[in-house]
């Protein structure tokens, strides 16, 4: 009785990943259909999927609707950033034209 209660949560894990195995499986095999309906050879098959493939992963990063630099993993800065970094920028050289105009007389 005692292996029973360590065998059946085995069993019902190893059923799961069978499941899954069967279920990745099908879908292989269901893509490979559609790519040899493609004409072409096999090298064209594989470079249509493969572009297919590239294209529905790149999706994401061209479809985004947050404005620049507010998604997650933005490495651009935000807008309002970019223009107060114009502005003191700006207000520097201001400062510093300033300065030299009155060092001049």
């Amino acid at each position: 009785h005692q292996h029973d209660t360590v065998i059946q949560p085995l069993l019902a894990t190893l059923h799961t990943v069978k499941q899954g195995t069967i279920s990745i499986l099908s879908r292989s095999i269901m893509i490979k259909q559609l790519l040899q309906k493609i004409p072409g050879g096999q090298n064209v098959q594989a470079f249509v999927g493969t572009s297919i493939l590239i294209g529905l992963c790149a999706i994401p990063v061209f479809a985004k609707d947050t404005k620049t630099g507010h998604d997650l993993f933005s490495q651009e800065k935000p807008q309002a950033i970019v223009d107060s970094e114009s502005k003191l920028r700006k207000d520097y050289m201001d400062t510093k034209k300033e300065r030299q105009q009155q060092q001049q007389q």
